[in-house]
Formats: structure tokens, C-alpha cells, sequence
């Protein structure tokens, strides 16, 4: 033993360093908990700031949380027995245009007032007879429109009283119509949503189910004005209601009053009902869909069966469904449900449950669904220990459950607002250092700034308190979702031990920022998935919540067995080879083709009698489609094809000229000409295109007004850009244009529009030789990088979050931003505007706005065996009927956020756009201009990227980088059309 030891010391010393190394990593890998231990508590703190005076955050209206607790630190309470009800003809005030009388809708409160366009209100004057909290609430009926949720605003005495206010929404009611539809392979689908009509009342409560219950606004005694205006889709209003918050018994109060109404509990019933039978539902994205789980009912080994509900199309605040179930005797029951909630780490997600309309009692505003990796059976109530008793009557009851984010609604406005104090202790930073600091220098910001570090401290405990309130939310500790708090926190301890360190950490500082309003918005969302509801006796079990472990092992590999035998690619009925029917070929989601096919079997193949089999293909893998153009297996029709790719066809002669159609030209006068370019080679025209991407300028219009630009003033051009940034840089903000430093394919669309403003372009010689040497790209080239480089613009940000806390209140950016601000940036509401983006004013006086949005396209390929068949399909897609019913189809599937921007002009006009908006869209697609690709356009990409990269990072000439770019282009450029036998000039256009 001595021996082995003598000879293995080292190894056994190593080990031994190793294992402690381990157990001190294992021991640290953690956040510290004890980080706030010696960090006081700052009461009463004086948050002045170097931005007083021109803090735009004061503009913002307030959040309804400082708002109600602000009353209530002045003494207000809810009032008791007042309910006022004002007729909806009882106007004292009404828009001039917008407006409409409906009479007897539905038979219903006979004449009343609809506001049908957008910015058209109505204003009541109300009596309040004492000071205090009041609920306001009002009958409505939505009118037909575009299918989304009413949207309206409401002010009390001419001002909206917190900025919830700005934006409440009122759903419309849907249904299925019909039953499911199934393919001849089994399969099924979802039946059609269609509209019901009909007198909805709702209360005036946060569209993102934040705060907990509906909003009480603090009037006093005396007269008050109530302005409703429509901000999206018409609607009647029949009337409104202000009255005293309803008392919601606890359930202990509501057993009591069982036992003296000498209310039994039932005995011996055990029902369930499949919650993908929903009676109504709130949205049509709410949907029946497939769960392979083998406990789920019903259960379908060989084919998809849709058996579930809800899951990630049902996480919006104030989303909400509605069953109704038939039991046999009056009397008390158990309600519960078997649910999947696997969707938020750690987090339970929560609904308010209504029986017959109304909560039951106040635990039923906020049931819990805990956080697990598999399917669970749990009652309706607190937690599973508690057993709450239901009264229901004999026959026919409804059970509707809403999405509600409630109890975390404070948690995410705490986080919310340290943000926002974050951002706005950036910009003072950014006062006193610059935008360029020297990370070694003493700045003395505690001399500085004003309480910074007390104001950094403040700003630790403010995250420590939203720690400690998901932990009694019951939120694990060990949560990987809170691990983003444990990190700011830290940082800003950290930072207020050592504000020497700020100016050389404002990246981490910015950085974080993000990651907390990524946390806020991901918390937002609560989804959750259900397979049945179980309504039964309290005498009865539970049911098992998932299948043993050996029926899962089982199932899996009958899937597994099952893949060797079925086609995965094909979607909806798929037509047998010897039938004359059209291949098409789709490269986009399951959900997105699921669309499609069920539209041309109701729509396409009916009219023409034109069979069709629709596979999908992975997105964005053309060379899937090269491979099968190669083999002789090409489709006939291939939907969603990325922009650059046609022309790598064409050039093998692989498609189809569109342009041989007789009907071309008005099939093409679909789109704006400039849409059209990259499809184009050789004289021939070789692709549709399906959708396209829009870069528009975007601002905040508090923090523009404040710095002395109204919306009249917004720059217009790049020299305006230019004399705008020092400005926003001398009040520690900056001007957002984007740049993907990670994506070398995006550099060529950012720098697209400074070259056609300045009349450049790509290529000359019809193709064949690089034009960025060129006078004009010189220049475009020296502005584009001159953003950067001498006026130190930030090369990589995250916009929307910085937008959102102000420190970019301007910058261009593009379709995605627009979506993301309509939807998740309430507290901006009718503070943030859109316009075009800016461009170079020319001779005649216009200013030139040309940019691209280079998105998918439809070709047909010329192997095809039906030509005609192919082109009256693509003609068919293309067109207004048809990409209206998508983008509509689309979105009531699965969300605003995957709104269609279709190609099509007349289409999106169509769509369920704001008007406002969608005319500023409109007047950038005027100048809506793409560029050209042809046979190794590839390098242009690549060394436009490096261009940049040499330039702005490592400060190289711009003339002597852009000359040396194009010496490697062109031999590329000669390379591939050698290689393709395009030596003649005059063969291999693009634009010709």
C-alpha cells in the first residue's frame, strides 16, 4: 500500500485538487443569497436626477398600480351600493364622423350609439354622489369588421387616468362551425371558426390581465366626463355602467352559506368533458390540437387526432373559453381538469374560472396550474390540498375560464420600473462620461449624479422584493426563469460598491436591461394546455394524470415504427400518382401549410377542379429543392422560396419564364414594380412574389416633443438624420439604424437603401461586372458607415427594449419591430408614431425613399407536366382573395404577432391593419425597390459585410476597402458565368 502510494502521489494529489476544485464550484455556482445582507433600504429616497426638466418619463401616463395605490395612500376606499347606469343614446358629446345609430340589435336597448371608424367617441356625463373607487363596465355588441377584438380607450375628465386606459379590449365571441374535417389518411383538422353575434358585457379591465381584478377609478363627488373612443373595429355600445366594486365572498364564506341553504354534496356521478369541444371562445387562435400523451382522450395510434385545447394559443391576458357541461342532479361537485403546463419554468399559470357567468367566490379569480414536465389532475382551488366545493344545477351549466395574469402583474411591473430607472441612470452616465468613455478614468459619479448609489441600491432591494414575492407565488428558488434577477441584482450591488466601474459596464448595464424586458414579456405569456374537464362527485377518485411509464415506451416506438411506413410530408388529403394533380411544394411551418391545403381544397380546387398535394419542406434549405431539380423529382409549384433563390434556377433553365403567360402583366400589376427585380433574367421574369419585409422609421413622440421636434419635424432625410444625432447624443440618447453583426446576409439590405438614394446601383453591364466603385455606391458607402464611424451610432442593438426605455427614441427598423410595439409595449400606447424612412432629397424636390424587403416567393418549375394548371394556381395564391383569406386565416391561428405581410398591395390594404398606419406602409412601398440578383451575387454579400467590417472597425479608407471588395466580386462575377457559359454580355441579365 506504502508503494502504491509512494508511486501515484502526484496523480492522487491531482485528483484530490480536482475534487476540491469541484466541490468549491459546486458550492459557488449559485447566486450568493446573501448579497443584500449589508445593502440598506433607502425610504423616501430623493431620486433627483440630472434629467429633471427634461425627464420625458413624466409625460407617460402612469401605470394603473401607482395610480390605484397612490389614492389609496390618500385614504380612498371602494364605495358601496351605487350602481349608475347610463342608456348609450344619453350622450352629452359625439364625434363629428364615425359614428352610427343601430337600432334593435338583437332586440336589445333599443336605439344605440356605434362607433364604427377608428378616433371616432362618445362622451357621458355622470353625477357621482360621493368620493371613492368605482368599477366601470358596459354592455357591447361587436359589429363586423376584421375579425380582432374591439379595442377602445377610455378618459375621465379629458385625461386618460393611467396608460392601461389607452388600450381595453373587448372580445369578440367565435364558435366552430361544422364538425372536423378529415384527410384520406386519417388525419384531423380543425373545423372553421365562425363569428357569434351577439350583447357581450364586460368591465373595463387591463388587456394584458395584469392587474388582478377589473380597474377602480377614483372619482369625486360631483359631475365627470367618460370619453370612449375606438381605437380598432366597430362596435355598439348599449350601456354603461359606474358602480361600487362588487364584494366576492372567500370560499369559506360561500361553504357557510352551503351549509345554512342546507346545500348537499352529491354522491356516485363522475363526469368528464373534452375541453376541445368549447362551446365559445374569445379568439379563433384558440384551437383544438394534437397531443400524443396515451392518456389523453381520445388517443389515436395510427393518425393525428386533434384531442387537446389551448396550449401556446392561449397565453394572452383576457384570452378565454367556455364549455358547457350537463349533470345529472342539482348540488355540490368537485370541478377540476387534466392540463399540461409545461410552457413557464417553475412558474404556475393561472385562469379565472366562472361558473354560469360568475366567479363563484374570490379564489376563483386566480387558480394556479403548477409547473410540470408532464400531464396533471388537479381541482379547481388554491392548491391541491384544498377542496372546494361547487354549486351546480340540474341540466345545463356553463364553466368559462379566462387567462390571468393577476398575482405576477406586480412582480412584472416592479421589474418593469427598475428597468425603466435603469435606463434613465444610463442617460446620466452618459452625461456626465460621453458616449465614449475612458473606462480608466475616475468620473466621480457619486459626486456627479445625485444618490447614485443610494438610487442603485434602492434599485437592488426593488429586485430582491420580486424575488421574494414569486417565492410566495410559489416559485422555486432554484428557478432557472429567476436566474435573470439574480443577475441584476447583483450587478446593481456590485455597481453601487464601485461606481468607479459604471462608465466601463454600461454594455453589461444595457444588456441587462434587455434581458429583463425579455423576462417581463416572456412572463407575460401563460399557456396552457387541457385535455378534459372532470366534474364529479366528492365521494369519487381522481383519475390518473398520465399513462405508466411502460404504455409511454410503448407508444413511442409504435411513433418510431410508424415513421418507416407513413408520409410525413404530405399535408391534407394526398391525391394517388396515376390522377392528374399539381405537386406544390411549401418551405414554412406546419400550421402555415395546414392553411393552405385546407384553402385550396375548399376554394382552389372546387372553382378550377385542379387536384393538388401540398409537402412541406424545411424553410430557408433551398438546396433541398436543387437536389430535387437535379434527380428529376422537382415539384411542380415551390411556395415560400427565399428572394435569391429564383434566379439560381433560372440560370439551369430549372423554371418557367412567367412572363410567357399571356396574363402576366396583369397578374404582375399586383405588386409595386420594384418588387419584381430579382426575379428577372435574361429578358424573362421567373417568380411571384408571396410577402415582403418594410423598413420604416420609427419614434417616440414624447421624447422627440420634448427635445423640440413634433411629428412635422421628424427627419426626413439622412442629412436631417445627421443633425439630429448630436442632439440625441448630448442628452444621452442615440439614433437606432440596423445592423446584424452576426448575420453577414443582412449587410447587403441595410446598405441597399443609402445605394438607390443616391442613384447607385449593384450592377453593371447588364450584370456582369460590379458597380460599387461607382461614384454614387462610394458615397452611399462613406454615409452608411459614417453613421458608425463618425457619428458613433451604436453597431448593435436591441431596439424595441431601448426604444421602449427611451434611450432610442428614433431609428429605423422593420416589420418585426412594428409588430412587437403594437403588441407588447402597452404603457407606449399613442406615444410612439410611424413613418417612412428617411432618403436622399433629389433635383426636383422629392426625396427619394428607395428601399427593399426582400422576402419568399412562388415559381413553377419547367419540368412540370401542367404548365397552364401551375400558372392558374400561382395566379390563384397571389391574389387579393386569396392572401386576404390568408393573412386572416393566419392570424386567427395563431396571433397578431404572425400577421401575413403579404406582396400583394390591395391585399394588405385589406388586412386588419390600423388606418394610420398602414398609410404610412403605403407611401414607403411607393419607393419600394429591390435589388438585382444574379450569378454570384453571393460575394456581393459577403464582401459588402467585409467592407463594413474593415471600415467602421478596423477605420480603413472607404474607397481603397470598396475597390479592393470589387476587384474579388468581379472575378467571381466572370467565374460563375464562365462556369455557366454566359460569356456574351448580352446573355445573363437581370433587369432586362
Amino acid at each position: 500500500m506504502v508503494r502504491f502510494l509512494k508511486k501515484y502521489t502526484g496523480t492522487i494529489l491531482i485528483l484530490i485538487v480536482l475534487a476540491s476544485l469541484l466541490v468549491w464550484w459546486n458550492n459557488n455556482r449559485s447566486f450568493d443569497q446573501n448579497v443584500m445582507a449589508d445593502v440598506p433600504r433607502h425610504d423616501n429616497l430623493d431620486e433627483a436626477s440630472l434629467l429633471d426638466g427634461e425627464n420625458t418619463s413624466a409625460l407617460l401616463e402612469q401605470s394603473y398600480y401607482k395610480y390605484y395605490y397612490g389614492y389609496v395612500g390618500q385614504g380612498a376606499t371602494d364605495v358601496q351600493g351605487i350602481h349608475l347606469t347610463i342608456p348609450s343614446m344619453d350622450y352629452s358629446a359625439i364625434s363629428d364622423s364615425g359614428t352610427t345609430v343601430e337600432r334593435q340589435l338583437d332586440g336589445k336597448f333599443g336605439d344605440v350609439i356605434a362607433l364604427r371608424d377608428e378616433k371616432s367617441w362618445v362622451e357621458y356625463e355622470v353625477d357621482i354622489p360621493q368620493d371613492g373607487f368605482y368599477m366601470i363596465g358596459m354592455d357591447y355588441y361587436a359589429l363586423e369588421g376584421k375579425r380582432s377584438g374591439l379595442v377602445r380607450s377610455i378618459q375621465v375628465d379629458g385625461e386618460y387616468p393611467f396608460y392601461q386606459a389607452k388600450q381595453v379590449e373587448f372580445q369578440r365571441m367565435w364558435q366552430e362551425y361544422g364538425e372536423p374535417w378529415y384527410d384520406n389518411q386519417g388525419n384531423e383538422y380543425n373545423p372553421k371558426r365562425q363569428e357569434v353575434f351577439g350583447w357581450q358585457y364586460r368591465d373595463f379591465i387591463d388587456s394584458e390581465a395584469k392587474v388582478a381584478q377589473g380597474f377602480h377609478f377614483f372619482f369625486s363627488k360631483g359631475k365627470h366626463t367618460i370619453r370612449i373612443e375606438a381605437i380598432r373595429e366597430p362596435g355598439a355600445i348599449g350601456e354603461l355602467h359606474v358602480y361600487a366594486p362588487p364584494v366576492i365572498p372567500t370560499y369559506e364564506e360561500v361553504s357557510a352559506q352551503y351549509a345554512q341553504d342546507n346545500l348537499k354534496a352529491t354522491t356516485g356521478h363522475y363526469l368528464t368533458f373534452q375541453t376541445e369541444l368549447a362551446t365559445l371562445r374569445s379568439d379563433p387562435t384558440l384551437k383544438r390540437i394534437e397531443d400524443r400523451e396515451p392518456d389523453t382522450v381520445p388517443f389515436n395510434s395510427e393518425a393525428i387526432v386533434l384531442n387537446s385545447f389551448g396550449g401556446l394559443s392561449w397565453r394572452e391576458g383576457g384570452q378565454w373559453a367556455e364549455w358547457e357541461i350537463d349533470v345529472p342532479e342539482s348540488g355540490l361537485y368537485n370541478i377540476g381538469a387534466r392540463f399540461g403546463q409545461w410552457f413557464l419554468n417553475g412558474f404556475p399559470v393561472q385562469r379565472k374560472v366562472f361558473i354560469n357567468g360568475e366567479l363563484p367566490f374570490i379564489e376563483m379569480n386566480s387558480v394556479p396550474f403548477p409547473y410540470k414536465q408532464e400531464w396533471q389532475i388537479s381541482n379547481f382551488s388554491q392548491s391541491n390540498e384544498e377542496d372546494y366545493l361547487f354549486y351546480l344545477n340540474e341540466g345545463k351549466n356553463t364553466i368559462r375560464m379566462e387567462v390571468q395574469v393577476g398575482d405576477l402583474g406586480e412582480v412584472l411591473e416592479l421589474v418593469t420600473d427598475t428597468s425603466q430607472k435603469m435606463s434613465e441612470l444610463t442617460r446620466e452616465v452618459i452625461r456626465v462620461t460621453g458616449t465614449n468613455p475612458d473606462p480608466n478614468a475616475d468620473w466621480k459619479l457619486d459626486r456627479n449624479i445625485p444618490n447614485i448609489v443610494e438610487r442603485l441600491q434602492s434599485m437592488a432591494w426593488n429586485i430582491e422584493d420580486a424575488i421574494t414575492m414569486l417565492s410566495l407565488f410559489g416559485v422555486d428558488e432554484g428557478s432557472s426563469e429567476i436566474s435573470t434577477l439574480y443577475e441584476a441584482r447583483g450587478v446593481l450591488v456590485d455597481m453601487s460598491e464601485n461606481t468607479r466601474s459604471i462608465p466601463a459596464r454600461l454594455n453589461q448595464f444595457r444588456e441587462l436591461q434587455s434581458s429583463l424586458g425579455i423576462w417581463v414579456n416572456g412572463l407575460s405569456k401563460q399557456s396552457l394546455l387541457m385535455d378534459y374537464l372532470i366534474v364529479k362527485s366528492p365521494d369519487q377518485d381522481w383519475p390518473r394524470p398520465a399513462a405508466p411509464i411502460y404504455i409511454r415506451i410503448g407508444t413511442s416506438i409504435s411513433d418510431l415504427l410508424l415513421t418507416f411506413r407513413k408520409n410525413y410530408g404530405g399535408v391534407g388529403t394526398v391525391y394517388s400518382d396515376d390522377e392528374e394533380v399539381l405537386d406544390v411544394w411549401v418551405a414554412r411551418g406546419r400550421d402555415w401549410v395546414d392553411i393552405i391545403k385546407q384553402m385550396i381544397d375548399e376554394d382552389f380546387t372546387p372553382e378550377t377542379g385542379i387536384k393538388v398535394n401540398v409537402n412541406v419542406i424545411p424553410a430557408n434549405q433551398s438546396q433541398v429543392l436543387m437536389l430535387a431539380n437535379t434527380s428529376g423529382l422537382a415539384p411542380d409549384v415551390a411556395l415560400g422560396v427565399d428572394g435569391e433563390v429564383p434566379i439560381d434556377f433560372a440560370v439551369r433553365n430549372a423554371l418557367i419564364d412567367l412572363g410567357s403567360f399571356d396574363d402576366y402583366e396583369e397578374v404582375a400589376a399586383r405588386f409595386r414594380p420594384g418588387a419584381l427585380i430579382p426575379y428577372k433574367y435574361n429578358g424573362g421574369n421567373f417568380a411571384l412574389p408571396e410577402n415582403q419585409n418594410f423598413y420604416m422609421l420609427f419614434y417616440r413622440k414624447d421624447i422627440m416633443a420634448e427635445l423640440g421636434y413634433g411629428e412635422e419635424d421628424m427627419p426626413e432625410t439622412w442629412e436631417d438624420v445627421m443633425e439630429l444625432i448630436p442632439i440625441l447624443q448630448q442628452n444621452g440618447m442615440d439614433f437606432f439604424y440596423p445592423h446584424a453583426i452576426n448575420d453577414t446576409k443582412q449587410a447587403i439590405n441595410e446598405f441597399a437603401p443609402f445605394l438607390f438614394q443616391h442613384g447607385g446601383e449593384f450592377y453593371s453591364e447588364n450584370g456582369s461586372k460590379s458597380a460599387l466603385d461607382s461614384p454614387e455606391a462610394i458615397e452611399a458607402m462613406r454615409m452608411w458607415t459614417g453613421l458608425f464611424t463618425n457619428y458613433k451610432i451604436e453597431k448593435q442593438a436591441d431596439f424595441y427594449n431601448r426604444f421602449r426605455s427611451g434611450e432610442m427614441p428614433i431609428g429605423v427598423a422593420d416589420y418585426s419591430t412594428y409588430i412587437l410595439l403594437s403588441t407588447a409595449a402597452p404603457e407606449l400606447t399613442g406615444w410612439w408614431g410611424m413613418k417612412p424612412m428617411p432618403g436622399m432629397r433629389q433635383e426636383d424636390g422629392k426625396i427619394n425613399r428607395s428601399t427593399g424587403g426582400l422576402a419568399q416567393t412562388g415559381m413553377i418549375f419547367k419540368d412540370t407536366e401542367f404548365p397552364e394548371q401551375s400558372w392558374e394556381f400561382l395566379k390563384w395564391w397571389t391574389s387579393a382573395d386569396a392572401q386576404e383569406r390568408f393573412g386572416s386565416e393566419l392570424e386567427a391561428l395563431l396571433g397578431v404577432e404572425a400577421r401575413w405581410n403579404t406582396a400583394n398591395v390591395e391585399a394588405l390594404q385589406r388586412l386588419p391593419w390600423q388606418a394610420e398606419d398602414i398609410e404610412a406602409i403605403l407611401e414607403q412601398w411607393e419607393w419600394f425597390r429591390e435589388r438585382e440578383v444574379v450569378l454570384g451575387g453571393y460575394y456581393t454579400t459577403r464582401y459588402i459585410a467585409n467592407m463594413w467590417n474593415e471600415i467602421v472597425l478596423n477605420g480603413r479608407i472607404v474607397r481603397e476597402s470598396v475597390e479592393d471588395g470589387v476587384k474579388e466580386i468581379d472575378k467571381e462575377l466572370a467565374k460563375k458565368r464562365e462556369e455557366f457559359g454566359l460569356d456574351d454580355v448580352e446573355q445573363g441579365g437581370t433587369t432586362e
